[in-house]
């Protein structure tokens, strides 16, 4: 278990796809720092090659320490999973990926982050380079853990959004398995919920930003870019 500074507040962050330059603008902008920025997924690893993105990680982890910030991820489907997980997985003193089902306090507060979702559109992707088979979430039902805050990249079945789109049925006449993918990976995100019973749930994935009260749990959908303070 990783414990948290409570001298820091928490910030979460939406998807916002490796844009690093307007993330670091906006924490300038409005004088975010002394914290942990915690990223719900889709932060964009893994879509320039080894060098060049541990290069780059090194650069933000300096920005980031410049501001006394610590930066948190899990992986969202637009990331390449290496990067979270085994002894690939980055953890630099102020720019950490963080493996899924890892558990941290905060004030007393238990928060799990568990990552993951299926691409609609990863038949117009590259394997390898712009998708991962292994992107979406994986069911470790032993690893699920009681928590006061749960932050995932998807949703479970009965949180907003509950219907699919026109996107999504244009990317599933493309894939005969798309929408079966995606009604069982959110079945699964069903029974993580059972398990994991928390009060407050972090999310994104899905572009939009949305609060709702949930079988007494609030559940908060993150927009691209969108940063939320964690007030108790």
């Amino acid at each position: 278990m990783k414990s948290l500074d409570k001298t820091k507040s928490i910030v979460f962050l939406g998807d916002h796809h490796g844009v690093w330059w307007e993330l670091l603008w906006e924490l300038e902008n409005k004088k975010i720092r002394d914290c942990y920025v915690v990223s719900v997924g889709d932060c964009g690893m893994g879509f320039v090659d080894k060098k060049t993105e541990l290069s780059r990680i090194q650069t933000l982890n300096d920005d980031f320490k410049s501001q006394n910030i610590n930066f948190l991820g899990i992986r969202g489907n637009h990331d390449d999973p290496s990067y979270f997980t085994g002894d690939d997985r980055i953890q630099l003193s102020n720019f950490e990926l963080i493996e899924d089902y890892s558990v941290c306090e905060y004030n007393s507060k238990l928060i799990q982050l568990i990552g993951g979702a299926v691409s609609i559109d990863r038949t117009g992707r590259t394997v390898g380079v712009s998708y991962w088979e292994d992107e979406g979430v994986v069911f470790n039902k032993e690893f699920c853990q009681k928590v006061d805050i749960l932050v995932t990249h998807t949703a479970p079945s009965y949180c907003f959004p509950q219907q699919f789109n026109e996107m999504v049925y244009g990317w599933a006449r493309e894939d005969a398995y798309l929408l079966e993918d995606l009604t069982d990976e959110r079945a699964v995100m069903d029974e993580i919920f059972k398990l994991c019973s928390p009060s407050l749930h972090l999310y994104g994935h899905f572009h939009s930003s949305w609060t709702e009260r949930v079988n007494g749990c609030v559940s908060k959908l993150l927009d691209i870019n969108e940063l939320w303070e964690y007030r108790e």
